[in-house]
This record gives C-alpha cells, structure tokens and sequence, in this order.
C-alpha cells in the first residue's frame, strides 16, 4: 500500500536519523598511506549510502548498526565490521590492484553487442518504482574561480517502467551561496534534473556507442576487471583518425548476472586540445566528463552515486566566458515504497540554483552522505560572506 507522507514526516525522519550512530571515516591506500577519494560506502543492514570526499574522508550516520561495505575500482572491496569502528574518528586501509594487469577477452560476437545486451538486461534489473533520498551538490567556477554553491536533500520518486520513465523531484532542504551575474543559468547547463536519472536508468549517455556507424568511430574492446574476478570491462575508444569531441568510455559489467555496475566517459585532453576550435551546442567544450556507480544487493539493483564535469567557453557581453559545473550526486537512502503528494510540492526547474534556500538542520555535515573537505568548506564560508571580499584571501579553485 502506497503511504501518505507530508514534507513534515520527511523532516522529521531527518531529525531523529541525525541523532543516529556517528563517527568519520578516512580511507587510506594500503601502500602509500594516501586518502582514496570516492569510495563508496554502504550500510549493509539499512543500505544506506555514503561518498569519501579528497581527503578520503565520510562523516557516517546511520540509522541503524551495521557493518559497513567498501568499494573502489581500482581497489579491493573490504567488508569492515561496526564493532571495530569504535572512535570517532576511524582509519580503514584499501588494498590497491597495482600488481595486476587487464588482458583482452576475445569474444564470438562484436563487444558492441554484447553491450547491448548488457544494457538491455540492466535497464530490466533495474529496481521501478523506488523512492531515492539524494544528496545533491554542485560547484561552480566562472574563469577559472568558483563563485557559486549550491546543495540541497532531495527525493527522486521515479515511477512507470524501464522503458518509460517518470521522475518527479521533492526538495527537503537547500542552500544556496554565491554570486551569480547572469551568463551562468540553467540554460547553459550540461545536465537537467528532471530528466538526469532518466538518462543514468535508461544509459541513455552510452547511445552514441550503440549505433552500428560507431564501429567506424570507435575501437570496442573487453577486458578483464582485476579488482573483481566476476567482473569485466567493455572500453570505446574514439579511433585516432575520427574527428570531434569523442569521449573514451569504460562500462564495468557483472560477467554473471550480466548489468552494469560502473560507467563512465570522459574527453581526453589530447582530444579536445586538437578539436578546441570545435563548437558544442554554440560552446567551446574543455571539459567533459560523467560517472555513474550502481549497486545491486538482493533484489534491489539502483544507482548509488554519480558525478558530471563540464567546461566550456562562452561569449556573454562580447567578452569570453570559462564556465565550469561540477554536480555530485550520493544515493544516501532509498525505499521502493513510494508515497502520494501534490504537484505543486514538485520541482520542476532543471536547477537548484534559482531556489530560494530553506533549510532547519546542518544536513550537509551529518545527513549527506558526502561531507566536504576543509578546502572546500572554506571556499562555501567565503561565498557566504558576499562578493566584497579581498581577492588575495579567497581560497585557490577546487579541481
């Protein structure tokens, strides 16, 4: 049975889930002693969802006790039970997979098929209906300095089926810091909310990749995953003759259940320093990158965490513009109960950036799964302060 929730239930769960078991995380390389940035961190018993930020560091609150689950790429996942995370401050070591290489797996049939059938068998996995709890932030520089923040706690109740797709957005809370003088706007982003986990369940963004004239564009090739035997990897690599802004493209796949658990794209810099020139939607793109992360835990197969990068040159009163959006999105929590609301409650710009802040608890620190560095948090304090601040004291750009 569908239940009804009101926005005041919603605020009240966040209440009593920031009263919750808490501590901090800083995940390590096992060698080198260094911080592993974007882990990702699930709570095995309450699914809950977390994100290590550059310092390889996560702030956990959970509403339950559970042990924890971590998992890298590019290192081995590592089951850490919760008894042993005892301080408030915890350091957990990832092992790294820096011994062993990738071979190629020859194949009967073309890797391009058997992406599709990959995406098509995910895209029916895929856990409809479902309510997703997301901690959404983004960053914004204008030449090259970042003038504008915005973050906020939001659902996305997705509802219909996989091959037709409904997304409606409920804003918990927001907050919105920064100046903005008119040539950054929604229009000129590379993404819109209410159609982007559209376009992540539906890998809408691996579409250039499935046409049978990509073959003459792009190099497909499978290989082995080494920081999971069970798993491979499907790369597309723009050939060196073809033209454009092409992106390189890395779909990690569970070799026995056959969906995606990782994709991600991104333009070489050799690729776009030869295409500069080159025009994309009336802008010149130096910057281009997207990566998804999706999980599957017993029946439930959802995306847990996604982050989009794009740059790009723009005239606005005849002087040039560089503009660059970094979103992050973590799955924090998710339900496949779904629950009714009005449709003015609904969110439908394709940015928080417009929206007026309103907000009761520092969510950002305990309740979104993504906490930010000590560079970062210093960088929101002085955009709080307002433009009339010394230029020498403001904080260099985040990468």
């Amino acid at each position: 049975m569908i239940k009804k929730l009101t926005f005041l239930l919603l605020f009240l769960n966040s209440i009593v889930f920031s009263q919750s078991l808490e501590f901090t995380v800083i995940v390590k390389d096992y060698d080198t002693d260094l911080p592993i940035e974007e882990v990702t961190i699930t709570s095995l018993r309450s699914r809950q969802g977390f994100l290590t930020n550059k310092e390889g560091k996560a702030f956990i609150s959970l509403s339950k006790s559970s042990d924890l689950e971590f998992v890298h790429s590019t290192y081995k996942s590592v089951i850490v039970k919760i008894s042993t995370l005892n301080k408030k401050e915890n350091v957990v070591y990832m092992e790294p997979y820096t011994q062993e290489l990738e071979e190629y797996i020859i194949t009967k049939d073309h890797p391009q098929e058997i992406l599709k059938r990959v995406i098509e068998n995910s895209k029916s996995k895929i856990t409809i209906p479902i309510n997703l709890k997301v901690y959404l932030r983004e960053f914004y520089k204008q030449d090259n300095q970042i003038v504008f923040f915005n973050d906020g706690l939001i659902n996305f109740q997705i509802l219909g089926s996989e091959k037709n797709i409904k997304t409606d957005i409920l804003v918990e809370q927001n907050r919105s810091v920064g100046v903005l003088d008119g040539d950054i706007t929604p229009d000129v982003l590379g993404y819109n909310l209410n159609n982007i986990i559209e376009n992540y369940y539906q890998f809408k963004y691996l579409d250039e990749i499935l046409d049978s004239r990509a073959k003459k564009t792009y190099d497909f090739s499978v290989k082995t995953y080494p920081s999971n035997e069970d798993y491979l990897v499907i790369k597309v690599v723009p050939l060196p003759e073809s033209k454009g802004i092409l992106s390189d493209f890395i779909v990690v796949y569970d070799s026995n259940k056959k969906i995606i658990v990782e994709v991600s794209s991104y333009v070489s810099s050799a690729r776009l320093q030869e295409y500069k020139e080159s025009l994309f939607s009336s802008r010149k793109v130096y910057k281009l990158e997207f990566k998804n992360i999706f999980r599957q835990e017993g029946s439930y197969y959802y995306l847990a965490n996604s982050k989009e990068v794009i740059g790009f040159e723009k005239q606005f009163k005849n002087k040039g513009r560089r503009i660059e959006v970094k979103n992050h999105m973590v799955i924090t929590d998710f339900d496949k109960k779904t629950f009714e609301y009005s449709d003015r409650n609904v969110f439908k710009d394709k940015s928080l950036i417009n929206k007026k802040t309103s907000f009761f608890t520092n969510y950002w620190d305990v309740e979104s799964g993504f906490v930010s560095t000590s560079e970062e948090k210093g960088i929101i304090e002085r955009l709080a302060k307002g433009p009339d601040v010394d230029p020498d004291e403001k904080e260099s750009p985040t990468e």
